[in-house]
């Protein structure tokens, strides 16, 4: 695992499209998500479709012109990130565009994680009437960017702006005694001060978070390392499945990184694709199925001490050849690829 780092706001901002959802009164069926990786400050914003022209302009007249442009700009590969329009904005404010393997939601992780949190919390507050869930979205983001992120152990709005967002609590409550006579150059300095200091422990706290998470991500991986010319099956996602298929046999023709490679169909030799580490696994050949034929099959997966009435009494193979060669004759595998 590679975990995306940022040091300052606006260093990386993850982009991601949610939907479809229940069409509103006001036709709204999407939400636009940006996350800033390092404060976590997320606005969201909802769309009537998914249209590249629709997505620069929310993202231009709701986004850049109230907090400035980002450094970088991080999606997946879906259309509306893709298409010219986005790339000539990002170009005019001189913003870096990166984008994630196809089929790898992890890649976009930021994204990703507060669509679930955002799919909840409106599933909350839109109990009675789901059609509502645009009304909604502000007062969701209100109660996301005021509480404490456990990853930067401040808010958003902290990390992000110095201060905590004024909320009916606050007023409610009693805030706390501020000094009106106070110039604005003091404000300027203190707030200056206060922001290194929130920014510095929340650096400690990110590395220390995703320290943690590379180690439980590293501790479950299975794939290995791949090297040019081996073969590997490629997971495809299927609409409807709890499991992914598998396809192949594809070549390892680059290795683009530590977890990401190019790879090409043995039959369609033309066109290559890029993809991450978790899609692929190990191809068994058929010399791999022959050994496999000739290794006994055990009944028990116990510590090796047999119950008496459960004691083979003799040698058992596994499945039989012909039905190992029709395994082995599908160009893919379902499921855990068995």
């Amino acid at each position: 695992m590679q975990p995306m780092t940022a040091g300052y706001p606006l260093q990386r901002v993850g982009m991601d499209i949610l939907g479809p959802l229940e069409k509103t009164p006001s036709g709204n069926r999407y939400v636009l998500v940006l996350t800033d990786y390092f404060t976590k400050w997320t606005a969201a914003f909802p769309l009537t479709n998914m249209e590249a022209d629709t997505v620069a302009k929310v993202l231009m007249e709701k986004y850049i012109a109230y907090f400035g442009a980002p450094d970088c700009l991080h999606s997946d590969q879906g259309r509306s990130f893709e298409a010219r329009v986005v790339r000539e904005l990002c170009r005019l404010f001189d913003i870096k565009k990166t984008r994630s393997s196809p089929y790898h939601p992890q890649g976009n992780g930021q994204a990703e994680r507060f669509n679930r949190t955002l799919l909840d919390m409106l599933s909350i507050m839109c109990e009675e009437n789901r059609q509502q869930w645009d009304e909604m979205l502000s007062f969701v983001m209100l109660a996301y960017n005021s509480s404490v992120n456990e990853s930067t152990g401040v808010t958003p709005a902290m990390a992000m702006f110095g201060r905590e967002l004024q909320l009916p609590l606050d007023i409610q409550m009693g805030s706390p005694q501020r000094n009106d006579t106070e110039t604005l150059p003091n404000y300027i300095r203190q707030t200056r001060e206060r922001i290194n200091i929130v920014h510095e422990q929340m650096r400690r706290q990110l590395n220390l978070q995703q320290r943690r998470q590379k180690s439980l991500y590293d501790r479950k991986a299975t794939q290995g390392t791949f090297r040019v010319k081996d073969l590997v099956w490629l997971a495809i996602p299927r609409g409807g499945r709890l499991h992914p298929c598998w396809e192949g046999p594809y070549e390892i023709v680059q290795t683009l990184g530590p977890h990401t490679y190019r790879v090409r169909h043995q039959e369609r030799r033309r066109r290559t694709m890029v993809v991450h580490s978790d899609r692929l696994k190990k191809y068994v050949t058929q010399e791999d199925a022959d050994e496999t034929r000739r290794r006994p099959f055990p009944l028990w997966y116990g510590s090796g001490n047999y119950p008496k009435e459960q004691q083979p009494k003799e040698n058992v193979t596994g499945p039989s050849v012909e039905v190992r060669d029709e395994l082995f004759r599908r160009r893919g595998q379902c499921g855990d690829g068995t």
